[in-house]
């Protein structure tokens, strides 16, 4: 497990191992050669993810919210880790899921989001710039970036 402070001074805690559903679903996909994003209209660029809804399972929200933010239909979903975030207000789980884009269907309506953005190049390095949303860029992400990056080359997926 990997703990530390966000920007905001909430308590984070990551595990690897996790079993029980989550609150939340985030979603490390690739296109081929390039990684998937969206650019929420107030955060900046983020990978797409969201709220689960009533008896919908994470997988199911991961695909749904994916789909809904960038257009993206996603093969296999492989869980990464799973965060806790214990903040003033409430405590609440995401799970990170790695998966492949099959294909694009386009929306007209990306909801809070401005659709797809394919960015290629080092994940770690990219997710650092200004233009990426505040938890994208938090020390906790480079470490569930290092875990999808070290699950890709293991399991040889492109």
């Amino acid at each position: 497990m990997y703990t530390y402070q966000d920007s905001l001074g909430n308590t984070v805690s990551i595990q690897f191992d996790a079993t029980e559903e989550a609150d939340d679903v985030l979603v490390i996909a690739k296109f081929h050669d390039v990684w998937l994003f969206t650019t929420h209209k107030t955060r900046g660029i983020e990978f797409p993810g969201g709220k689960g809804e009533p008896n919908e399972t994470n997988e199911e929200a991961a695909r749904r919210e994916t789909m809904e933010e960038t257009g993206a239909k996603l093969d296999k979903l492989y869980i990464i880790a799973q965060y806790k975030v214990k903040t003033t207000e409430r405590i609440f789980t995401k799970r990170v899921y790695l998966a492949n884009v099959t294909t694009f269907v386009n929306q007209i309506d990306y909801m809070e989001t401005l659709g797809p953005t394919l960015i290629s190049g080092n994940l770690a390095d990219i997710v650092r710039q200004e233009c990426f949303s505040f938890f994208m860029r938090d020390k906790g992400m480079q470490v569930v970036i290092k875990r999808a990056l070290e699950q890709l080359k293991i399991n040889n997926w492109r």
